[in-house]
């Protein structure tokens, strides 16, 4: 299955034809979704969504390919198409520097000493030169190996832009009447020892995430049938993560896509008030995240939906890769260790950029 997958993925990027291969979480198999229009229409999509709707991104929509279609005929049919043109030049956004992240910082921690705040996410970008005969396939397969426990996936979008990453953070899997979801907030660097101790700030930080998606459920009149007690800790590349899972169920009336933009951007990705964080991202950060922190996974928008949190992503440049990374800003914040934060999450990315290529897959 993987290496039929792997040769659609090769045909796809040489013709240029949108597609998503991505994996989930403690699985082995490899999916795929293509370009409408390729092949018959599917009821479930592969859904990739920017951090917000006044984002200069477009929403994503492919198709879900069944398994039973990853063969030879599919390969064959897609060898015979003709190859469409690049849709545009891709434009990666400045490195922020450290100087630009202080700053921001200060705007930030004004809003929040003001009260206007309680907390907002802070992000920036890491720009890495891309190695020679860098190979997309081949990097994807090492975050698969390295990120286990994380929902991978390479993207060529319509507008051919190539997108990559490894999100630990699930935004919620809905099978029938049952959604499971969970937050994921605090962050400190991963011990060898795992004996981890939280400080005030990410204990607040974690809990504001907690009441946010605690508050929704509420709203669209959904029962919580499980939570655990207290935070616990899980680990992700460099990092290690509070974490709280929720399950809970919704009524016959339930509305999908109401829920999903209600909730998200969580204050995990977003800020406390919502609406305040998210207008101080916007006034502060500096650039357009486009689709990091943005949601991508399957979903019918009805009955069915396995949707992730698109972080510790990057975006594949011409010569450069652009590598996102962000972290919470609180009135406990210092800026040097958040930036410290922030050079911890990118080696999630940057560690990978330069895999061992096998030779399996340049073939």
């Amino acid at each position: 299955m993987r290496d039929i997958v792997f040769k659609i993925a090769r045909i796809l990027l040489q013709k240029q034809i949108a597609f998503c291969i991505y994996r989930f979480p403690k699985e082995e198999t490899l999916r795929l979704a293509i370009a409408n229009g390729i092949l018959s229409p599917k009821t479930k999509k592969l859904w990739i969504a920017p951090f917000l709707n006044t984002s200069k991104a477009e929403p994503v929509f492919l198709e879900v390919l069944n398994t039973e279609e990853l063969n030879e005929t599919v390969v064959n049919t897609l060898i015979a198409l003709p190859p469409k043109e690049y849709a545009s030049k891709v434009r990666l956004p400045k490195e922020t520097t450290k100087t630009e992240y202080f700053t921001s910082i200060e705007a930030f921690l004004n809003d929040i000493h003001s009260g206007k705040l309680d907390k907002a996410i802070l992000s920036r970008v890491i720009l890495q030169s891309k190695p020679e005969n860098f190979d997309v396939l081949a990097c994807f397969e090492q975050i698969c190996i390295a990120y286990p426990d994380t929902f991978s996936h390479l993207s060529l979008l319509p507008n051919s832009e190539i997108w990559m990453g490894a999100t630990p953070e699930l935004l919620l899997n809905k099978e029938g009447n049952t959604i499971r979801t969970m937050t994921l907030a605090g962050t400190q660097a991963r011990r060898d020892d795992n004996n981890y101790s939280w400080g005030k700030k990410e204990l607040e930080e974690h809990a504001m995430t907690g009441l946010h998606i605690e508050k929704n459920i509420s709203k669209y009149n959904g029962e919580i049938v499980s939570k655990n007690e207290t935070p616990y800790t899980v680990t992700s590349g460099k990092v290690a993560h509070l974490r709280t899972d929720y399950i809970f169920n919704t009524p016959t009336n339930f509305d999908l896509t109401a829920f999903i933009n209600a909730l998200h951007p969580t204050p995990a990705v977003g800020g406390l008030p919502v609406a305040n964080g998210l207008q101080c991202i916007k006034e502060h950060e500096g650039y357009d995240r486009v689709y990091y922190c943005g949601i991508i996974g399957e979903t019918d928008f009805a009955t069915t939906a396995k949707l992730f949190v698109n972080l510790r992503c990057m975006q594949i440049g011409e010569s450069n890769i652009a590598i996102y990374v962000g972290g919470g800003i609180t009135s406990a914040s210092v800026p040097e260790d958040e930036w410290q934060e922030t050079i911890l999450k990118s080696k999630t990315m940057t560690e990978i950029i330069q895999p061992k290529i096998p030779n399996s897959i340049l073939q």
